[in-house]
């Protein structure tokens, strides 16, 4: 977290993919902890404009949550926006709404509307979606 807030982005990649090995060496592939890494190492790949490297990370991640845990697992909100983002930074606006309506939908099951901040700022990233698609 640090080295991202900082702006060093190369730094950040490198903790995040160590990380990584360290927790995939402890606990195998099908653990949520490499999920959660695995989705680090994909935002500081976006994060350095590395955009289907990226989101070849969050698919990774999130078929990882969902072999473990199905469609209800609380970190795959997060993954699926960490996706939309990729696709709206891609310019792929259609794609990017519909992934943002599963974020939404997710977060409408598992947490409920109009209590979570989160899910206000989902309807937002969706807005965004949504305008830039036309």
């Amino acid at each position: 977290e640090v080295y991202f807030k900082q702006g060093r982005l190369d730094d950040a990649l490198k903790m995040c993919k160590l990380a990584l090995r360290v927790f995939r060496r402890v606990h195998g592939d099908g653990h949520e902890s490499v999920a959660a890494a695995i989705n680090k190492v994909g935002l500081a790949l976006g994060s350095k404009g590395k955009l289907d490297r990226a989101m070849a990370k969050f698919e990774e991640a999130h078929e990882i949550l969902v072999r473990m845990y199905g469609d209800d697992q609380g970190d795959l909100a997060n993954v699926l926006g960490n996706m939309a983002r990729v696709l709206q930074e891609k310019g792929e606006w259609a794609e990017s709404m519909a992934m943002e309506e599963k974020v939404l939908d997710f977060k409408r099951r598992t947490v409920g509307a109009d209590v979570d901040e989160n899910f206000a700022i989902s309807l937002l990233n969706l807005g965004t979606s949504c305008a830039n698609q036309r």
